[in-house]
């Protein structure tokens, strides 16, 4: 701008230069001209010019100009056009000017743009179509000769989300991100896909692989704390080798993604690499999904019940409730397969109510039927606990069917409960609080956990069958069983074996005072029907079992 005015200013000084001067030579030369008429003047009489016509015929100012005027009037255009030239250059800079401002944010548009179009907004990793772009690369490059893709999904991520809310779950996504990017450490590229989805992609073979892997589950075995809520994440993952099997992206993607499912349903927290045979378990997990949303309007689901003996006095005591299916296109399918989809699509929330309810509703029939008083435990899923109206259900179910709190206990999995500690620590006290038992499942298959157990308001501690399989008083190895047994009697707890098949493990249990046991050596599962002729045969004074297989 100042340079503009400066110009400005020199020309206008030049112009009024270039005008004092040539008026100075115009009046000079009038006066010279004036003169020359004087000094003549005698001339133009002798010419014959009488004075009076001299008179006549008097000199003009302007006559003085008449040799300049084409000069004058040159220079005026010049300095019109100059003018105006002045000005159009001042607009065609300032047009300038604003043509590059405009390229400059095209330019930084175009590159926001590029930033988005290939990073997560949330995370700031790379996205899918990020993968897409560096796997074309990656794969068309004559070095890479093997690579692994890496498919990651966060455990129960959606039930978290949907009962803790979404920003307590985007904060949960962006501290699991951070943690991988720690945890790989630039020996691959993190990929966010959506959701709770990540994809590692990495130049490294078979066994580097495996490392890798073992990295990032280690890497999560401790919690995650938000907005002073403790949470623990597990993680299934699924790996697929390039090129061995697949040598595009979208192949690894759709393999890596079912290796995935494969350690979702082996217990989660682990890995599995993709093989052949996984196709068959993929087809047969989408079909249970497929089926599982109708079972319920199609009365499917049918409640077993496995009756839990009391080692020192002989008698049934306690009822397990477990659902089974029988499903028309795909027969009786296992509930160690339907539950964990029914868990990872949420269709556990309908389906736990529903066995609840007709849990309570037979044991309500039971004790007006006559039997003797005995506790239901009921499978709860924490997805269920961390629904907000749960314990207003649970109190709502019992009153409708006139039971007592104290008859109706609860079972939840070591590992379900630990995975949101603090909200589902909550519910429990309420539920402990109105008199419902609480019982703790499976204790010992997953994390170490006697820490929670100090903390939890648990009633009863069930030792898990992979506990009770090898057991035998000549067997030197099962220490950890008489442990489990003796640690829950110090803490006031009551402990019930699981799985128990054979005469010597029966003799262990009592002989380290477990308090009860459910298994085929005395009964297995039983229907509604069945239940109650095995109850009605009871003979308090014996222990008749039930031979497996019956």
């Amino acid at each position: 701008m100042k340079i503009k005015n400066n110009l400005k200013l020199f020309i206008a000084v030049i112009t009024i230069s270039i005008l004092a001067a040539m008026i100075y030579l115009s009046v000079s030369q009038i006066r010279q001209q004036g003169n020359n008429y004087s000094i003549n003047s005698d001339q133009v009489f002798d010419m014959g010019v009488t004075k009076g016509e001299a008179d006549n015929k008097p000199v003009s100012v302007f006559e003085a100009f008449k040799p300049h005027s084409l000069s004058i009037l040159i220079f005026a255009v010049f300095l019109i056009t100059l003018l105006i030239l002045i000005k159009y250059i001042n607009k065609m800079k300032n047009m300038g000017n604003w043509l590059s401002n405009c390229s400059k944010e095209l330019r930084e548009y175009k590159s926001r743009y590029a930033y988005i179009y290939l990073h997560d907004v949330l995370t700031g990793l790379p996205n899918r179509k990020a993968l897409l772009n560096d796997a074309g690369v990656i794969f068309s490059e004559k070095e890479t000769r093997t690579a692994a893709l890496i498919y990651i999904d966060m455990d129960n991520f959606k039930y978290i989300n949907d009962t803790l809310g979404h920003e307590f779950g985007d904060d949960l996504i962006k501290q699991a991100s951070e943690r991988l990017l720690h945890i790989i450490n630039g020996k691959g590229t993190l990929y966010r896909l959506g959701g709770d989805e990540f994809v590692i992609l990495t130049a490294v073979d078979k066994s580097e692989a495996e490392g890798f892997l073992e990295n990032i589950i280690a890497g999560f075995k401790d919690e995650l704390v938000i907005n002073g809520e403790t949470v623990h994440i597990s993680l299934s993952i699924g790996v697929a080798m390039y090129p061995e099997h697949g040598d595009n992206i979208n192949s690894l993607l759709k393999a890596a993604d079912i290796a995935m499912y494969k350690a979702k349903e082996n217990g989660k927290s682990i890995y599995s690499e993709y093989n052949n045979s996984m196709n068959a378990a993929f087809s047969e997990r989408m079909n249970i999904e497929k089926y599982l949303h109708t079972a319920m309007k199609r009365d499917e689901f049918e409640l077993y019940f496995q009756p839990q003996l009391d080692l020192s006095s002989n008698k049934v005591i306690g009822l397990e409730a477990l659902v089974r299916w029988k499903s028309p296109e795909l027969g009786n399918v296992s509930p160690m397969k339907f539950i964990k989809v029914a868990e990872d699509t949420h269709m556990i929330i309908p389906l736990g109510e529903w066995v609840l309810i007709q849990a309570c509703d037979y044991l309500s029939h039971l004790f007006k039927s006559g039997y003797p008083k005995m506790v239901m435990s009921v499978n709860i899923s924490s997805i269920q606990i961390l629904q907000e109206d749960f314990t207003d259900r649970v109190t709502e179910i019992l009153k409708c069917f006139n039971i007592e709190p104290r008859y109706l206990e609860l079972e939840i999995t070591e590992t379900r409960l630990i995975e949101a500690f603090d909200t589902v620590y909550n519910k429990l006290r309420l539920l402990s609080d109105m008199g419902i038992r609480i019982a703790l499942d499976d204790f010992g298959k997953g994390y170490s956990s006697l820490n929670y157990l100090n903390q939890l308001p648990i009633h009863t501690l069930k030792i898990d069958k992979c506990f009770i399989d090898n057991v035998s008083l000549e067997n030197e190895k099962t220490v950890v069983t008489k442990h489990i047994i003796s640690m829950g009697k110090d803490m006031g707890l009551s402990i019930v074996a699981e799985g128990v098949e054979m005469q010597e493990q029966l003799e262990y249990l009592k002989k380290y005072r477990c308090d009860k046991m459910q298994g085929y050596i005395f009964s297995r599962p039983l229907p509604k029907s069945e239940l109650e002729k095995l109850l009605k045969s009871m003979n308090s004074d014996k222990f008749k079992a039930v031979p497996r297989g019956a």
